[in-house]
């Protein structure tokens, strides 16, 4: 449980410092520009890899990678996707 939370936070991390280097700034620009939210028609699944994709900026091939790496190390990548698809509202 503990690696969740660890997993969770490391998550949430990296996509605040993305948004940092992508010059957003504040955390008011980030919540008008654009939302975090699945993205079903452009989806494998459920859409989750699209919409970190589509809110990240980064290209939908690398985030799928990530989670595939993720799943190698001890099934975490699992548990993340299903966290992400139940949380993420729809777009």
């Amino acid at each position: 449980m503990v690696w969740l939370i660890r997993a969770g936070a490391y998550l949430f991390s990296g996509l605040t410092v993305w948004q940092f280097i992508q010059g957003v700034g504040t955390p008011e620009a980030v919540t008008m520009s654009h939302h975090l939210a699945l993205d079903q028609p452009h989806g494998m699944v459920f859409g989750v890899c699209a919409g970190f994709s589509a809110y990240t900026g980064l290209d939908v091939t690398l985030i799928r990678l990530a989670w595939a790496l993720s799943v190698l190390y001890h099934g975490a990548g699992i548990a993340l996707y299903i966290l992400a698809f139940l949380i993420m509202p729809v777009a």
